[in-house]
């Protein structure tokens, strides 16, 4: 009742208006979780291009599929192995659209193109080690993290993974 005399509103609109807030707290949770998520796409990409092209590429080691063929090309022509590597997934892409949801979509291809451009500005960057070994046990911890990341916050990289979420939505 004091609620009511010292602010003249009815007890209705006090309801209404704790409904009203707890749905824009709701949103405002709901916008905070998608940012927390896509840094964490962005974070696990980008442990996923330094283990690629600070431990990988500069050993002359590849990880399969797109980006295997990406690495060969690069070591051919020299094309841009994130640019290739993002070429390469367009198809894939696509498909993965009509097979699963928009969200994952979207969340993909955000991740795949975080990858490809850290893959990119990091290839410029000094290699860390020439040591073969080394920089396969490195690259593999690095991209295996990354990879768990970017899965975790529902999203995919790599063509492997959108075959086999595809394959899951079936």
């Amino acid at each position: 009742m004091e609620n009511v005399a010292k602010t003249g509103k009815s007890r209705k609109q006090l309801k209404i208006r704790k409904k009203i807030e707890k749905i824009i707290n709701c949103k405002e949770k709901k916008k905070m979780n998608k940012l927390i998520d896509y840094i964490l796409i962005t974070f696990g990409a980008m442990m996923m291009a330094i283990g690629t092209s600070l431990f990988l590429l500069p050993n002359e080691l590849s990880t399969g599929g797109f980006a295997g063929i990406a690495t060969i090309l690069y070591y051919l022509f020299n094309f841009p192995l994130g640019t290739t590597t993002f070429i390469l997934n367009i198809p894939l892409l696509l498909i993965a659209y009509f097979k699963v949801g928009k969200k994952l979509f979207i969340r993909s291809i955000y991740g795949t193109l975080m990858l490809s451009l850290f893959i990119d500005i990091f290839d410029k960057i000094t290699p860390l080690t020439r040591d073969s070994f080394l920089g396969c046990i490195y690259g593999g911890i690095l991209m295996g993290i990354g990879t768990a990341v970017v899965l975790k916050n529902q999203a995919s990289t790599r063509w492997l993974w959108f075959t086999f979420l595809c394959n899951k939505s079936l």
